[in-house]
């Protein structure tokens, strides 16, 4: 199959409605860091321009669902997603009670704030389903983030050879962050392969599946984001699945997708190398130098990290201890001692203190610890039901099987690389997150129809 030129992706532009335009613009204001926005703060509210994008969009599903019946219909067919997910964003608030009155010197008003940013980058679940109607909506949606990405991969490798800056200045041949963040841009990129991935196992070239597929390797190599790494990983053995179970696919087509994942692995585990090693260390395999006992290192400081986290949670196991209580020294303090027992060899910074309020950097781990047990399930529930839609959509066949493969693709990696992080409020991750699922609920409606041949 031949791609379509530039001006045919034009054409199907124009066909989509002014709400999914309205969408598709605010993906750059979506995936860009705080750093290299324009801002501006009022006591402990500060906005930018992703709340502005989120306003727009979700002020164009509102317009969506006055006027069009089949936007009122995806949402109603995808009612469950919206049930948890929306008594997950109620859990949350209501856990601002508890925390403030068993947590002494709780922030209140900035958690509040907070959990109110949480909410509002949420709403870009429902906004997305109901602005994305059709085949050419949910394309135009898809171009947007490849092209996005493509973009911020450029810059990363202009990072990588030195030409670019990046937060910290010019730092050439090590992991980098384009305009927005190591985490954030594995994800991103991630995703973004998922796309061309899905277009190898089917060979229904596009022009924006060619430039994903290189676009997306490049993005996630030079992050070498682990989780993300990860993610894809999975994301692309659940699409191989997907195809076979369609029997769209073969077996050269899976070889040719598992060289390229593997590729993009040892690519990413190359730039990781001293960070594997030092966990190594840390795990005791081998002994530890004086590097990895005088500096902080990534994973050992995420499993200190975890570990305070999973004693907060057992001390919580229900309820939790309340939202954003991990970042708080009244909840991590009574667990330090505990902590350097179980870590003697870690350094002093690598312990939360009031200066260095380094949270639990899991996403599955501060939810439990946070939102205990009913908010994980609240939580797992939303994403799982989006996932299911997405997965009956790409193993039944038809017009809308790639975009399901593509939408549990994106699902998928949002959720690793939320493991590899935790609930931000505001990052590109949360809004990763929310548009797929918001892409994967899109699809409750999508016909059975069989691809025209």
């Amino acid at each position: 199959m031949t791609s379509p030129r530039p001006a045919a992706v034009a054409r199907a532009l124009r066909t989509c409605s002014p709400a999914t335009l309205v969408l598709v613009a605010a993906v750059p204001f979506l995936f860009l860091h705080p750093t290299y926005q324009p801002s501006l703060g009022v006591g402990p509210i500060t906005w930018n321009l992703t709340d502005v994008a989120v306003a727009a969009v979700v002020a164009a599903a509102a317009f969506s669902v006055a006027t069009r019946a089949d936007a009122r219909l995806a949402l109603a067919r995808s009612w469950f997603v919206w049930l948890t997910l929306g008594l997950f964003l109620l859990w949350t608030l209501v856990s601002l009670t508890w925390a403030s009155a068993n947590a002494p010197g709780y922030a209140t008003g900035t958690r509040l704030v907070s959990a109110l940013k949480l909410v509002e980058l949420a709403l870009l679940a429902p906004a997305a389903t109901a602005v994305i109607r059709s085949a050419v909506e949910r394309r135009a949606l898809i171009i947007g983030v490849c092209v996005w990405s493509a973009f911020l991969s450029v810059v990363a490798a202009l990072q990588f050879l030195g030409l670019v800056n990046e937060f910290e200045g010019r730092r050439p041949v090590q992991r980098e962050p384009s305009y927005i963040g190591v985490h954030e841009l594995g994800a991103i990129s991630a995703a973004t392969l998922c796309v061309g991935l899905v277009a190898l196992l089917s060979r229904r070239w596009r022009l924006e599946s060619k430039v994903a597929m290189v676009s997306g390797a490049v993005g996630v190599a030079l992050a070498a984001a682990l989780d993300a790494v990860g993610g894809l990983v999975v994301a692309s053995a659940v699409a191989s699945l997907a195809a076979l179970r369609r029997r769209t696919t073969t077996l050269r087509r899976l070889t040719a997708l598992a060289v390229i994942v593997a590729a993009v692995v040892v690519a990413s585990v190359t730039l990781r190398a001293s960070a594997i090693s030092a966990f190594v260390e840390f795990l005791g395999v081998r002994t530890e130098s004086t590097q990895t006992t005088t500096n902080v290192q990534s994973y050992a400081h995420r499993t200190l990290l975890g570990y305070i986290g999973v004693r907060m949670w057992l001390d919580h196991p229900i309820i939790g201890a309340g939202w954003q209580v991990s970042l708080e020294p009244s909840g991590f303090r009574r667990y330090l001692a505990a902590a350097h027992r179980r870590f003697p060899n870690e350094p002093a910074a690598a312990f939360p203190s009031a200066e260095h309020r380094w949270g639990v950097q899991n996403g599955v781990i501060q939810t439990l610890s946070d939102l205990g047990v009913v908010g994980l399930v609240l939580l797992a529930g939303a994403i799982s039901a989006g996932a299911r839609i997405a997965w009956r959509t790409a193993a039944r066949g038809g017009d809308a099987a790639a975009t399901g493969a593509i939408a549990l693709g994106w699902l998928i990696v949002a959720a690793a690389a939320f493991t590899g992080t935790g609930l931000l409020p505001g990052s590109s991750i949360e809004a990763l997150l929310w548009l797929s699922l918001g892409t994967a609920a899109s699809l409750a409606t999508a016909g059975p129809r069989r691809a025209s041949r």
